[in-house]
C-alpha cells in the first residue's frame, strides 16, 4: 500500500465525514458512526416499525484495508448490533454489498463505501439476505414494506412465491484481515 494514497484518503474521507476516525497510522484502520437520517426507513422508524427504528440510530462500524487495497476492496465489520437482512454484526466481511465484492473498481475511494454503507441503512436489500435468523426476520419486514426501493419489484401475485438469495456467513478463516502494525515511542524519565 501506498502511504501516500492511504494519508489522500483519509484527509478526503475526514472532510466528507468527521465522524470517522483512523485508528492506527499509517491509517489502515478506521472506525466511525453513521445512521439513517431520511427517506421511508425515517418515516417507519417514526412509526416504531421494527427493524428501522434501529436503523436511525447511531451505528459504529470498522473498515480495514486489505494490503493488496486499492485491488481490493476493505474489509467491514459493523460493530454495533443491528437487525438487518444485509449485515451480521462483529463479523469481518459481514456486510453485503456488491461495492465491497464484485462491483469493486481500484478507483473507488473509501467516500465511496461509507455511502454504500449508509445506503445499506436506508434501502435494506431483503433479496440477498444473510443466513442468520435476525436478517431472515428483519428480511421479511423489509419485503412486508416494499424494500429494495431502489428496485422496480415484480409482484408474482399468480403463486405468491418470493424469490431471494440466502448467502452464508463469511467465516473468519475466509476473511484475509489486514497485519496490524503499530509504532509507538515509550516516554520515560530522563536520567542526567
Amino acid at each position: 500500500m501506498d502511504p501516500s494514497l492511504l494519508y489522500k484518503e483519509k484527509s478526503f474521507l475526514n472532510h466528507q465525514f468527521p465522524t470517522i476516525s483512523a485508528i492506527n497510522d499509517p491509517p489502515t484502520i478506521y472506525e466511525g458512526m453513521i445512521r439513517c437520517e431520511k427517506g421511508k426507513v425515517k418515516e417507519l422508524a417514526k412509526e416504531k416499525i421494527w427493524p428501522f427504528t434501529d436503523y436511525i440510530n447511531l451505528q459504529r462500524f470498522r473498515l480495514e484495508l486489505q494490503r493488496e487495497y486499492p485491488l481490493k476492496p476493505p474489509i467491514v465489520t459493523w460493530l454495533t448490533e443491528i437487525p438487518h437482512p444485509n449485515i451480521v454484526t462483529n463479523i469481518p466481511g459481514a456486510v453485503c454489498n456488491s461495492i465491497l465484492g464484485e462491483d469493486w473498481k481500484p478507483n473507488l475511494k473509501l467516500v465511496s463505501v461509507v455511502n454504500a454503507l449508509y445506503f445499506l441503512l436506508s434501502d435494506p436489500n431483503p433479496n440477498n439476505v444473510f443466513d442468520n435468523p435476525n436478517c431472515l426476520k428483519a428480511a421479511e419486514v423489509c419485503r412486508k414494506y416494499g424494500f429494495p426501493l431502489r428496485r422496480v419489484q415484480k409482484d408474482n401475485k399468480e403463486n405468491g412465491v418470493a424469490h431471494f438469495n440466502i448467502i452464508p456467513i463469511p467465516s473468519l478463516s475466509e476473511v484475509k484481515k489486514p497485519e496490524d502494525v503499530a509504532q509507538f515511542i515509550i516516554l520515560g524519565e530522563k536520567k542526567d
